[in-house]
């Protein structure tokens, strides 16, 4: 529960993730209007990052630390939301050894040294594949935090 005296900067928290989840909806919109690769990836990789966001730990002024607490109406649901956490935790915003699994060679010759590096790769058709889904996750989640911005505004 928060402190009475931190019940406005938690409203604005919630508020901020609400806009949040209007970006990740929006780059969907955005989304739809393209097919080539080049231009789906980064707006792939933008919804789960935006999605993502009040999910990951925020600082505040008197609430120190913050983040959104959901449950999903089902287990497809969250186990979604896991492997988009996961994404923009190991790959998206940070660099990860553990995703990527690199796997450096010497291939060096007595003219040069030479140390080639191969990474695991990411299957970004397969997340594009999902958007339906990650839409609907998305809408759901935004509805139940709509509903603690209403419980929120009712005691203002």
């Amino acid at each position: 529960m928060v402190k009475p005296e931190h019940q406005v900067e938690k409203y604005a928290f919630l508020r901020l993730y609400d806009q949040d989840f209007e970006m990740a909806l929006h780059t969907i919109k955005v989304l739809k209007r393209y097919r080539k690769s080049d231009v789906r990836f980064p707006l792939l990789r933008d919804i789960v990052v935006s999605y993502c966001r009040p999910f990951t730990e925020s600082r505040g002024i008197g609430i120190k630390k913050d983040f959104l607490d959901n449950r999903f109406p089902d287990e497809e649901m969250e186990e979604l939301h896991e492997e988009l956490l996961k994404l923009r935790k190991q790959l998206f915003a940070h660099t990860d050894l553990s995703y990527k699994q690199p796997k450096i060679s010497n291939w060096s010759t007595e003219q040069k040294k030479w140390f080639p590096v191969s990474f695991k790769g990411f299957d970004y058709q397969a997340l594009d594949s999902k958007l339906p889904k990650i839409q609907r996750l998305i809408q759901c989640t935004q509805s139940n935090l709509r509903e603690k911005i209403a419980e929120y505004e009712n005691h203002f």
